[in-house]
């Protein structure tokens, strides 16, 4: 029988572990501040040994707040990093250095108002310039993130163990004060194997989070305590590799931490939000806690005996939630006076910026979207459109040799994932004022424009081909919208769409060249990785049909940060994608007939195209026949009615399950399995790992299933055919 997984828990606004880290991280860093730059410099007067309890947990803390920061620093990083020079040395090493220098003359400035606050300052033109390069100042971070950044940049061909080994060694000597270290160069030198360690252990690292567990918590927390005690008890802290034995165990920790804090609502919620803004908080925090110390210590140390035995207790807690709500307002000030240069490298003419590095022309492409994105569609969202179910069937796991969940988007309002990506995007033109809006599609984007627009009490007209199936043109007249039908491909649809548009003077939203639109249809597949990990059956793998890219896109962002593999799948001879990522640019093609409809477009859309390239492991290839063959398992086995075009995925992971030797690359017009040349094939049974493509195996299998809106003559005509034989599977694990 069918099964679905738990659908009573409360949908959890699940964010990215790695923010939540860098969120706690940033709280760590402000507190520690707090305590020994503020707190401990005030005659308290009382009998208790409260100050000296908390500069005794700030030194506990030491080992695990720096090197997890650095960690997760290099987990971002290892894509630049295999970026050329002109792409990722910007944003990753100028950017950080801009920023170095910019903040650290700001630093200068503003401390000097306060010169008995206790921090590194420079009081001559020699003591700057010495911050500048060779002493980094409290601002050390970001100089170290420039310079760990040029490191493992150069260093590439050198084999992981042999960096590792040797900025372990560095950091253990260091640790031990042997190395002349003024200013913050010590915290330099021992951090950089933290760093080194997220760029070459990213799959291991993403693993270890997915993974988490409360006895693993429990275990890494007391391993942890142990340590710490331990290294007191015997005076070790400057033993050659003693901190940095601790400070891995720390990491070990405070990963776990991470991912376990990730899956509550509220909590993760606040320290991923927090966890994207770490770099105003860094940069401003200490001018606001210095200008505080100036204007407290006197007061708070002259209060009566009462007030200060009721405030010593809680006020470091205080006062770092304090600094941090001033930081981010100070933030937002200058902001919005227009000194984003503070934050950010003066932008090129006609380019932008992702956070990876990546440089795209404006007039070929939207900004990027990232996982953050991804995850605030689908805050945005809930309530606003289904969380669908996700499906399961042994017949269908027993078939593929793989535990396969399908994300029913076919029970989604409109009939399709797409609802989602429309919604929000027509949600947002809505809230900014505009009254109508203008699309393009094979079908289903139309109709959720379409039921978007009367959602929000916008007019729509949606653009169709001429051969669009009646049932989408039905449904989208039906939800409010004018219908004009115009040729047979996405170029001709696209240019009576702009024109409608410009002669409205409505905006035109894209049915997949818009990052709203990737955003909200990411959300489908963050919900399905949720919800396998809330069911303990967390995805390995995640696969998802192809049209013009959107959904896609959308996966590889919801996926980013873990150790899944995003798949796409493409009816043979509408490979777009897979002919894109062969020729390293969008490439289009003249699409060959299909029962997919929707999997039609001549050309993967340039945005998602710019999230793939790096994400996506591989593209997979079906025809109809296997097509028809996953239509009719999902409508016997799970009683579902998916269109040809949403069973296009469970045929992309059954043909994953039978090429367990797939090709490398196949010549143009093959049919089969493509993925990135130098990695093994794979298959359900036999995956290409995370680990550089070693052989492994595929436990769980994620499947968006699109969308359901299909003719009766089409449903009639495929389920008469025969029904999917898993001996037919050669080499399939039953």
């Amino acid at each position: 029988m069918p099964t679905r997984t738990d659908q009573a828990a409360t949908p959890a606004g699940r964010v990215v572990w790695a923010d939540v880290a860098k969120g706690a991280c940033i709280i760590l860093v402000v507190l520690w501040h707090v305590i020994v730059k503020h707190y401990l410099r005030i005659d308290w007067r009382i009998d208790l040994p409260v100050p000296g309890a908390w500069g005794l947990l700030g030194e506990q803390l030491l080992p695990l707040r720096m090197p997890l920061f650095f960690t997760l620093s290099g987990i971002f990083a290892a894509n630049a990093v295999a970026r050329p020079w002109r792409v990722a040395g910007r944003p990753r090493i100028a950017r950080n250095l801009h920023l170095y220098a910019t903040w650290l003359l700001v630093h200068t400035a503003l401390l000097a108002l306060v010169p008995d606050f206790p921090t590194d300052r420079a009081t001559s033109l020699g003591g700057l310039l010495a911050q500048l390069t060779v002493t980094p100042s409290n601002l050390w971070y970001l100089y170290a993130l420039a310079l760990y950044f040029a490191l493992a940049k150069a260093l590439r061909r050198v084999h992981p163990a042999v960096l590792l080994a040797a900025s372990g060694a560095l950091s253990a000597v260091a640790a031990t004060g042997l190395l002349d270290s003024p200013g913050n160069r010590g915290q330099v030198y021992q951090n950089l194997v933290f760093f080194l360690a997220g760029v070459h252990l990213r799959p291991y690292l993403q693993r270890w989070a997915a993974g988490a567990s409360t006895r693993r918590l429990a275990w890494t927390g007391t391993a942890y305590a142990v340590a710490l005690a331990a290294m007191a008890l015997a005076g070790a802290e400057g033993w050659p590799g003693v901190r940095l034995l601790v400070s891995v165990v720390a990491v070990a920790f405070g990963l776990t931490a991470a991912a376990r804090v990730a899956r509550l609502r509220v909590a993760g919620g606040a320290l991923a939000r927090l966890g994207r803004r770490t770099l105003p908080i860094y940069v401003i925090h200490m001018p606001v806690l210095a200008l505080l110390h100036r204007f407290l210590a006197g007061p708070v140390a002259d209060l009566n005996r009462p007030g200060r035995a009721l405030l010593v207790a809680g006020y470091p807690v205080l006062l770092t939630a304090v600094v941090l709500a001033l930081s981010l307002a100070v933030h937002r000030g200058l902001t919005a006076a227009g000194a984003r240069w503070l934050f950010d490298l003066p932008r090129r003419a006609g380019t932008d910026h992702n956070r990876e590095g990546e440089t795209m022309s404006t007039s070929h492409a939207p900004a990027l979207p990232d996982r953050a994105r991804v995850e605030e569609a689908a805050w945005w969202l809930s309530g606003r459109v289904v969380r669908t179910p996700v499906l399961n069937s042994p017949a269908i796991d027993r078939l593929a040799g793989a535990r396969i969940l399908l994300k029913a988007e076919n029970l989604q309002t409109g009939g399709s994932y797409k609802m989602r990506g429309a919604m929000l995007a027509v949600g947002r033109l809505a809230a900014d004022g505009h009254t109508g809006v203008v699309a393009q599609s094979t079908g289903n984007h139309a109709v959720a424009v379409a039921l978007a627009a009367r959602r929000h009490g916008l007019a729509a007209t949606v653009v169709l081909p001429v051969d669009a199936a009646p049932v989408k043109v039905a449904r989208a007249r039906a939800a409010g919208a004018r219908v004009v039908l115009a040729g047979t491909t996405v170029e001709e649809r696209l240019a009576v769409a702009r024109q409608i548009a410009d002669a409205d003077g409505h905006p035109l939203v894209d049915a997949y060249d818009h990052p709203d639109v990737v955003a909200g249809q990411g959300s489908a597949s963050l919900e399905l990785i949720e919800e396998a990990e809330r069911a303990g059956t967390p995805l390995d793998a995640l696969v998802v049909p192809v049209g013009g890219g959107g959904g896609v896109a959308g996966a590889c962002l919801a996926a980013a940060g873990t150790a899944i593999e995003v798949y796409g799948v493409e009816p043979v001879g509408c490979d777009s994608l897979a002919r894109s990522l062969a020729a390293g640019r969008p490439t289009p093609v003249v699409p060959a007939p299909t029962i997919a409809d929707g999997l039609r477009p001549s050309c993967v859309g340039d945005l998602p195209f710019a999230v793939a390239r790096d994400a996506v492991r591989g593209v997979v290839r079906v025809d109809d026949d296997a097509i028809a063959d996953a239509f009719r398992l999902l409508l016997l086995e799970l009683k579902v009615l998916v269109e040809p075009s949403g069973a296009a995925g469970l045929a992309g992971a059954l043909r994953l399950a039978g090429d367990l030797d797939g090709a490398l690359w196949p010549a143009s017009g093959a049919d089969g399995v493509l993925q990135p040349a130098g990695e093994a094939g794979g298959g359900l049974g036999s995956a290409g790992g995370a680990d550089g493509g070693r052989p492994g195996r595929y436990r769980t299998v994620g499947v968006v299933l699109t969308g359901g809106n299909v003719e009766a003559e089409l449903v009639a005509r495929l389920a008469g055919g025969p029904v999917a034989d898993p001996a037919r599977m050669e080499g399939v694990a039953a």
